[in-house]
């Protein structure tokens, strides 16, 4: 399978790469400058219409939202045993978490993570007012106790993890975690894996 990332520095690129990078597969790198509007360019809409990152291109073949690229790579590398097994409960688990973090987590990140764009890291994490914290807090609720245990679904590192962890790694940066140390503590172990990428 010939793969190729097409992503942008501080995009949804992170948890795609990260993925890839869990999967261990071989696949080409390519990062764009937005600033430079090199996602507007003709070559690049013509893999991504939008004109949005990430994309994958999978054996020629584009496949836009992260999520969904996400699902598929999980799936391509059953070896890996980042997805549970269609028909589970564990499956209807890691379906559930994946769509919460980018559809539910996400939203709770944006307003703070879009102010902080250009800051220099020292700054960021002064960004999120007090009332989005404790948006945070709540929406992270339901994940404690997987943030206790160190997975998402069940007792193995799964594509969900990736997702949550992802989710994570921006709420931290703009001081969106302060609130909420499972959440601290579960991301830490995350960072620790060779595949996180740096």
């Amino acid at each position: 399978m010939n793969l190729a990332l097409y992503t942008a520095d501080q995009s949804r690129g992170f948890m795609v790469e990260w993925l890839l990078n869990e999967c261990e597969a071989t696949y080409t790198k390519h990062e764009l400058d937005l600033f430079q509007g090199e996602h507007k360019t003709a070559e690049y809409l013509a893999i991504h219409p939008q004109g949005a990152v990430p994309a994958l291109l999978v054996d020629g073949e584009p496949i836009i939202e992260s999520l969904g690229i996400c699902f598929f790579l999980a799936d391509a590398f059953p070896q890996k045993g980042l997805a549970p097994a269609p028909g589970t409960i564990e499956r209807a688990l890691y379906c559930q978490w994946m769509v919460y973090g980018t559809a539910t987590i996400e939203p709770k990140i944006a307003a703070a993570f879009v102010r902080s764009l250009g800051q220099p890291p020292s700054e960021r994490r002064q960004t999120a007012t007090p009332e989005e914290q404790m948006a945070m807090k709540e929406v992270l609720i339901p994940l404690n106790t997987t943030f206790i245990r160190g997975t998402v679904v069940g007792e193995g590192f799964t594509a969900a993890d990736v997702i949550i962890g992802s989710e994570l790694h921006w709420a931290q940066q703009v001081g969106l975690l302060e609130t909420s140390p499972e959440a601290m503590n579960y991301l830490a172990g995350l960072k620790r894996r060779a595949a996180f990428p740096q």
